[in-house]
């Protein structure tokens, strides 16, 4: 043989306490049900698991849309699907842009011919509806896109009232809410948006792999009449018959991960066994908690207005003498805890510290501000 049989060691990884910015941890549940039996893309139990993922995320999303659907793939599989099948070479899109998830927006678009115009903010900050206004009047975009809750930079951005604006002037809002739904309110009828992605990895606690998006009847009303086509990937037309969205087609596209399916699917059951509000009230305390105790120890925020900073993940300033890896290092090899450093434009600035999901709650603040303050203590000892 050209090529020997490799030799490969046992890793037996020790489960660590993610609170980065994701994944986080998996809820035991959802542990259980990615060894549920693997189904075959063609059989009735497949299209019944299927119906309940949809019925999941239209309470998840809170729409009544129809073209609600699940991508094979992770959260950036749900930002090509809804940039490429409402836009292409003849449209334009305004991205307003705070962090790396806008930039990514931005490469997407160029890769696929779309042109672009941007509004931008400084990453610690968000949109100003007169700011967003102004660039709508001034471009008339086919599509605005923005990031709901970002995990770069620790914001969250103000929705309510955007879909509206953006309908004045032609435009459809395109929405990522990878790393908030399911941890803050999201509307996604109410509030007018026409297509948004979310990812499972994060408040969900789920597995990565597997992207949940929704569009709107105008935004189905604009890919019926488009006049460009995306990847057959990732081309909703031909998806939303696979998991009959419109009527009992049972078209086979692809074969979506059984594991992952069954995962999305108990994820979802878990989210409505708690209701929107608990989850959104059980987020929302627990990092006031977490914001409480970090003022007391000293830890400067990086994001100065606290309407401004994220419920699930919360960037901190680096301690004054500590080099963030040396500062992770610490919390990971002495306490067992995950968090993440800066990403995009906050890379050397900010320490990003996730607390969402399963691991919303007072015994997992506890633990990650003890260690903080631990690794404050020996970083800084250590370096003088």
């Amino acid at each position: 043989m050209l090529v020997p049989p490799p030799q490969f060691e046992d890793r037996d990884e020790q489960e660590l306490l993610l609170c980065g910015p994701g994944p986080s941890n998996i809820l035991p549940s959802v542990r259980k049900d990615l060894t549920k039996p693997v189904l075959s893309p063609i059989c009735d139990d497949y299209f019944n698991v299927m119906s309940d993922i949809r019925t999941g995320l239209k309470y998840a999303f809170q729409t009544k849309s129809e073209l609600i659907l699940a991508m094979s793939g992770s959260g950036h599989s749900g930002m090509e699907t809804i940039i490429t099948n409402l836009l292409g070479p003849n449209d334009t899109l305004l991205i307003a842009k705070r962090g790396i998830w806008d930039l990514r927006a931005e490469t997407i678009a160029y890769k696929h011919g779309i042109p672009t115009h941007i509004t931008e903010v400084p990453f610690n900050a968000t949109f100003s509806f007169e700011q967003l206004e102004a660039a709508l009047k001034n471009y008339r975009p086919t599509a605005l896109f923005i990031t709901h809750g970002d995990s770069s930079t620790g914001t969250i951005q103000r929705l309510e009232g955007l879909g509206d604006m953006c309908h004045k002037y032609g435009t459809l809002l395109l929405v990522d809410t990878v790393v908030s739904l399911g941890a803050v309110p999201f509307l996604m009828d109410e509030w007018g948006v026409d297509a948004v992605y979310t990812s499972t990895q994060k408040a969900l606690s789920g597995p990565a792999g597997i992207t949940p998006v929704a569009f709107s009847e105008l935004a189905q009303q604009k890919i019926n009449r488009r006049t460009h086509e995306p990847a057959f990937y990732f081309d909703v037309k031909l998806i939303a018959k696979q998991w009959n969205c419109f009527e009992k087609s049972k078209n086979y596209h692809h074969t979506l991960s059984p594991p992952l399916i069954w995962a999305l699917r108990r994820c979802l059951i878990e989210l409505s066994n708690e209701t929107l509000p608990k989850a959104w009230s059980r987020h929302a305390q627990t990092t006031a908690l977490f914001h409480k105790m970090l003022t007391h120890y000293g830890f400067e925020f990086l994001i100065p207005k606290p309407e401004d900073r994220l419920a699930t993940v919360t960037t901190v300033k680096v301690p004054k003498g500590c080099v963030d890896q040396d500062f992770m290092n610490h919390i990971r090899y002495k306490h067992g805890i995950v968090i993440f450093g800066g990403l995009g434009p906050t890379v050397g600035k900010a320490l990003r510290i996730g607390i969402m999901g399963v691991n919303s709650n007072e015994d997992v603040v506890t633990k990650v501000v003890q260690a903080m303050v631990d690794a404050t203590r020996n970083v800084v000892k250590s370096k003088i």
